[in-house]
């Protein structure tokens, strides 16, 4: 693999982690700003994680949509 590619994927992935922690911190924030107590904890961090993941699989794909079209289709 080259290094351009290893730099374009260490970057898509660092762009998607940052996107989990902002979409997962947000997600517990507003939950306990509302005072939303129907759910045990364990289904509240669950589901703050899965919409984080969601979050950051969508801007995974997203950042590298966007790289292979400005490269003209192709990782160099």
């Amino acid at each position: 693999m080259r290094e351009e590619t290893k730099t374009i994927i260490s970057d898509i992935a660092e762009r998607a982690l940052k996107t989990f922690m902002q979409a997962f911190l947000s997600s517990i924030s507003v939950d306990v700003l509302l005072g939303v107590t129907d759910f045990d904890a364990f289904r509240k961090v669950g589901l703050s994680m899965l919409i984080a993941a969601l979050a950051a699989g969508i801007s995974a794909v997203w950042n590298g949509t966007v790289t292979s079209l400005t490269q003209g289709g192709e990782c160099r």
